[in-house]
């Protein structure tokens, strides 16, 4: 297998060190190791094996997963991070010839992974038009006798927007009639302003998800795949391939995290989005000769479309270059026109970000 670029990676990575006004990115801001303490009252114990790992993932954290999937630990994969659990999933489930149903736009890794391991990607086109939902009157018309995995994000990646339940219950019975799978990564449906149930326990379904976007504890790399036992099995065995087994550190520091500080995590992560996506929809309804949107149900990101007529991968190179402002075009995720547009930092910055923005778009539309 030859891994191919990924686009979206590539351009965030070499437009960090010249921006000022981050909002090509999808993440909450990190918590401090003193945050941390304060809302789980877990230092690392002094005698912490630094040598230890867990192949299968460290118990206490498929315990803590399982209790918050309502599942038996059987059913968890630990990861290192939700980018290896998407890997997992597609090596795991795919082969070459195979086809996979991915919705367009989405998140460049679930579109490029398949194709990396020889499988045909089918897109499954979610319109702008029609609120970036699922369009299911037209997802039988994709299945043939090749496919065998349908790969969906909700929290949708990029736009927000949320995939009601009944709309997933359709897809998992059609999924299982099929004999096909499901793949919902999930990794920013904690970001929702209400809790919302997993797709997990839906017919043939399974989930990935992190501790990334919502919780801000990226940096220790935990992710984790929730599937049929059977899949979870296959899923184990592809991990031997890739890391083997996550920091045992990192897992333990998760565990005690989901067990004892999610709610606590969830309440900072509202806090620092809700107020920062009003001001999105402030200066969206500002520039209505500029943008228009679909409002995102609740994470950290939105996808407006713009009015100018620039390729996304030119807009964002010009207004990094002359604004400092960094945006994700909408290229990176199967559907230009668009740009990935992140407001999990901070509120001010947000702000002047945005102004920058909408100058320029002001001065390119006048010229």
């Amino acid at each position: 297998m030859r891994s191919p670029r990924i686009p979206l990676f590539d351009w965030l990575l070499s437009s960090a060190s010249k921006t000022r006004y981050p909002l090509g990115f999808s993440n909450i801001s990190g918590v401090s190791y003193e945050e941390y303490l304060g809302l789980t009252g877990f230092p690392v114990p002094s005698g912490f094996d630094l040598g230890a790992d867990y192949p299968r993932g460290a118990s206490e954290l498929r315990e803590a997963l399982a209790a918050r999937y309502a599942c038996s630990p059987e059913n968890i994969v630990t990861t290192s991070g939700g980018t290896e659990a998407n890997f997992l999933v597609s090596s795991s489930l795919l082969s070459p010839g195979d086809e996979v149903i991915v919705e367009q736009p989405a998140y460049g890794p679930l579109w490029l992974t398949p194709q990396a391991l020889g499988a045909r990607v089918v897109a499954w086109p979610r319109r702008f038009e029609s609120q970036f939902q699922l369009d299911l009157e037209a997802l039988p018309s994709l299945v043939s006798r090749r496919t065998r995995l349908i790969v969906l994000t909700n929290l949708h990646n990029p736009s927000g927007v949320l995939v009601p339940r009944a709309t997933l219950q359709r897809v998992a019975d059609l999924a299982a009639m099929y004999g096909l799978f499901v793949l919902v990564d999930e990794i920013f449906l904690d970001g929702a302003p209400s809790p919302q149930p997993s797709a997990f326990g839906l017919p043939n379904t399974l989930v990935t998800s992190s501790m990334s976007k919502v919780y801000g504890l990226g940096g220790l790399r935990t992710g984790w795949i929730v599937a049929p036992e059977q899949v979870a099995v296959q899923c184990q065995s592809a991990k031997s391939h890739t890391t083997g087994a996550s920091s045992g550190l990192s897992e333990a520091l998760n565990a005690r995290a989901l067990s004892v500080g999610r709610e606590a995590l969830l309440e900072r992560f509202r806090r620092r989005t809700q107020g920062n996506l009003t001001v999105v929809r402030d200066w969206v309804r500002g520039n209505p000769d500029l943008v228009e949107w679909v409002e995102p149900f609740g994470g950290t990101i939105c996808f407006p479309r713009y009015r100018v007529d620039v390729p996304s991968v030119r807009l964002c190179s010009e207004v990094l270059d002359s604004c400092g402002v960094l945006l994700a075009p909408g290229e990176h995720f199967f559907l230009d026109g668009h740009v990935r547009l992140g407001f999990g930092i901070d509120a001010g910055l947000l702000r002047e970000g945005l102004a920058l923005f909408g100058d320029f778009l002001r001065v390119r539309l006048n010229q």
